[in-house]
């Protein structure tokens, strides 16, 4: 493992465990057995160690739902697993990083909303692809999906919402799959989903 990956590493886990606020340039580079000549010269400036910890976080629990869109499973299957990843694991990561981030380093939102947007828009080629297949309802536009989509998470699933509502991103990651999932199912789309969900059990 290289410095900057160790020193990164020692970022992330005092982020779980005692928040953003903890990370300082000191305690990084006493808990990575670096001196702070090592670490400022990869990172010239404590806030400049704080998003790269958030940006690499935010990159490490992601990679799972690169995997499943860059599978080879059927498109359909692609979705139904991305809509499984995001509304039973993403929001347990990203509660407590979207809460300290709003609070402590708005300015790094901007990142972590172009990474997650990201993905949502390669779910809107999934789409086409189910559509042809029969999955989802061809009196849709994707691309009219993915403009609301988009609208609704930069609108709601943000810092300043989640922390001026309190209500919990898992709850509103569920809602959301379910007005812009559930409601573009055709019957046989319905039953298929059905179909996988008895068999995740």
């Amino acid at each position: 493992m290289t410095r900057e990956a160790e020193i990164l590493s020692v970022g992330r886990q005092i982020l779980l465990s005692e928040g953003l606020r903890a990370i300082t340039t000191g305690e990084v580079a006493r808990r990575a057995r670096v001196s702070k000549k090592t670490l400022y010269s990869l990172f010239p400036s404590k806030d400049a160690l704080v998003e790269a910890v958030v940006v690499s976080f935010i990159q490490a629990n992601l990679a799972r739902w690169d995997e499943v869109l860059e599978g080879e499973k059927t498109a359909m299957d692609r979705i139904i697993a991305s809509l499984d990843l995001v509304t039973r694991f993403l929001p347990q990561i990203q509660t407590t990083v979207i809460e300290q981030v709003g609070r402590i380093a708005p300015s790094l939102w901007e990142k972590i909303d172009a990474m997650r947007l990201e993905r949502v828009a390669r779910l809107r080629d999934l789409m086409e692809q189910a559509q042809r297949d029969g999955f989802l309802r061809d009196d849709i536009d994707p691309a009219h999906w993915f403009l609301l989509l988009t609208a609704t998470i930069r609108s709601a699933l943000t810092p300043a919402v989640l922390l001026e509502t309190r209500i919990p991103l898992p709850t509103l990651v569920h809602a959301l799959e379910t007005i812009y999932g559930d409601g573009l199912l055709t019957e046989k789309g319905r039953r298929y989903v059905a179909a996988k969900k008895k068999e995740n059990r």
